[in-house]
């Protein structure tokens, strides 16, 4: 069998027009073309394509449900929205659009929509663990962060305690060390001269035990009449303590891993709950790590 020729391509030439400028004014901007490419809006553009004979109104995000669905309270309400279409396509540095927290406003048409984020007074955010670092947004618009951790079961970890401290500085959020579990402490005198460096700082700490329900009423002061969010080790013991201080939340409690020693996620999403005293809870799942 012949083979088939292969089409031979002749590289041509190409010719350059050599061009005499005197002065670089030659150019005009009109005469200067670029190449247009589909780009994402940035937030500051946001409100400029937004509908103008859209009628808003303000609510605040409770919980996320999906990745375009949140439980939004909208006065005594609290509605289904989706995030509109028009958010999908802005491009912020942040992994979620939304946190349980945010001032949203809200179109409430047939199938409420988020038309708006409003902007965030704080946030509490944390990095992927991954090559390229993302931030994820726990909680926005809060008072003070109750940084939850344990004596024994997990063990104290002050170098997580300190990395929330940092981070909730740089927001303007007011840090408060609640170590958990103080039934199983056996060396109060270690514990207090580890939290005596804190103390020295100004930042508040507190002792507390679910089981025998030590420091719960002093924490309920603190929380009182503000927005807080819990956060802390995994396994820590943050459900059984939210349980103490308003029973009715019946949050789902574990205990450690008896193989590792680490924490069992109970809680898995982060929401914003009303507490019966007065202020809001921003439950959020616990971590291992901390960035």
């Amino acid at each position: 069998m012949k083979k088939k020729d292969k089409k031979k391509f002749k590289r041509r030439n190409i010719r350059f027009k050599n061009i005499d400028i005197d002065e670089l004014d030659y150019f005009e901007e009109e005469d200067i073309q670029e190449e247009k490419r589909a780009e994402k809006k940035i937030p500051d553009k946001a409100k400029s394509s937004q509908k103008s004979d859209l009628k808003l109104y303000k609510g605040r995000i409770l919980e996320i449900t999906t990745n375009y669905k949140c439980c939004v309270k909208m006065g005594k309400k609290v509605l289904e929205c989706f995030l509109s279409g028009r958010l999908k396509q802005i491009n912020y540095e942040t992994k979620n659009l939304v946190a349980p927290g945010d001032w949203v406003n809200v179109d409430l048409s047939e199938y409420p929509r988020i038309e708006e984020i409003l902007p965030r007074k704080n946030s509490l955010s944390r990095f992927t663990e991954s090559g390229y670092q993302q931030e994820i947004v726990i909680a926005s618009n809060v008072d003070q962060v109750i940084i939850t951790t344990s004596w024994r079961n997990p063990e104290l970890k002050p170098g997580l305690i300190d990395r929330y401290i940092c981070a909730a500085y740089l927001q303007n959020i007011e840090p408060i060390v609640c170590v958990n579990k103080i039934d199983l402490c056996t060396k109060l005198a270690e514990l207090d001269k580890i939290m005596n460096f804190y103390k020295k700082l100004k930042i508040r700490v507190v002792y507390t035990s679910a089981i025998q329900k030590r420091g719960i009423e002093e924490l309920k002061r603190i929380l009182q009449g503000k927005d807080s969010v819990f956060s802390g080790h995994s396994g820590a013991g943050k459900s059984s303590l939210l349980n103490c201080l308003q029973p009715d939340l019946q949050l789902k409690v574990a205990n450690t891993s008896n193989s590792t020693g680490k924490g069992i996620h109970t809680t898995t999403k982060s929401r914003l709950i009303p507490w019966d005293f007065g202020g809001y809870l921003i439950d959020t799942p616990g971590i291992k790590t901390f960035n």
